[in-house]
């Protein structure tokens, strides 16, 4: 779903209840619990909570995601069309999913996709690239001019996007490929160069 960002922090589908004090790590997770404890408000402000059976998510002092009107506007007809397929779904298991709701969790992940590819496609723009002595090549994303080239409303997410490992591992590896596509757009013109001569 978080194409093309990769998860890198911990995955627990199940938390044990006697485990429940995990929520106050101080790191990033996605866990899930049985039951809620009655004392998780004061547990973790930055926590975001998705109750799956009753279809909410609650956070607290999140900032808004980049174009997020944009996004809902997108998701709510594939949303309407996964929700009357609604009580289908209540009658199969999971994993027996007609075509109507296969076809629109593929929409879905589509738009999302493209969405999440958005948020980094102008990296290219906010990098800066050092030639060492041995001509090997080093590429710095300058995250200040990357999160000022959205709008100001949409810099706060950005602004705390960018630290995390999730952006941090993306980002280094799209720095890499302009490296690469750099270095044999180089070596080929050093040999066409040749040809000439």
């Amino acid at each position: 779903m978080i194409r093309p960002f990769q998860w890198q922090s911990l995955l627990l589908p199940v938390l044990p209840r006697k485990l429940i004090d995990f929520i106050d790590a101080p790191v990033p997770f996605i866990a899930g619990i049985q039951h809620k404890p009655p004392d998780i408000k004061m547990k973790a402000s930055s926590l975001v909570r998705i109750n799956v059976q009753k279809d909410q998510v609650k956070a607290n002092l999140l900032p808004q995601l980049p174009r997020y009107k944009d996004l809902v506007s997108d998701l709510s007809p594939i949303h309407a069309r996964l929700s009357c397929e609604n009580a289908l779904a209540k009658k199969h298991p999971m994993y027996k999913c007609n075509e109507v709701q296969a076809k629109a969790s593929c929409q879905f992940l589509n738009v999302l996709r493209t969405y999440l590819e958005s948020l980094c496609s102008e990296l290219r723009y906010h990098t800066i690239t050092n030639v060492q002595s041995d001509n090997d090549r080093v590429s710095l994303l300058l995250k200040d001019s990357f999160i000022d080239s959205f709008p100001s409303k949409d810099r706060p997410f950005m602004k705390l996007f960018v630290e995390t490992q999730m952006f941090s591992v993306l980002s280094d590896s799209r720095l890499a490929a302009f490296e690469n596509e750099h270095t044999q757009g180089f070596a080929s013109a050093g040999d066409q160069n040749m040809n000439f001569d």
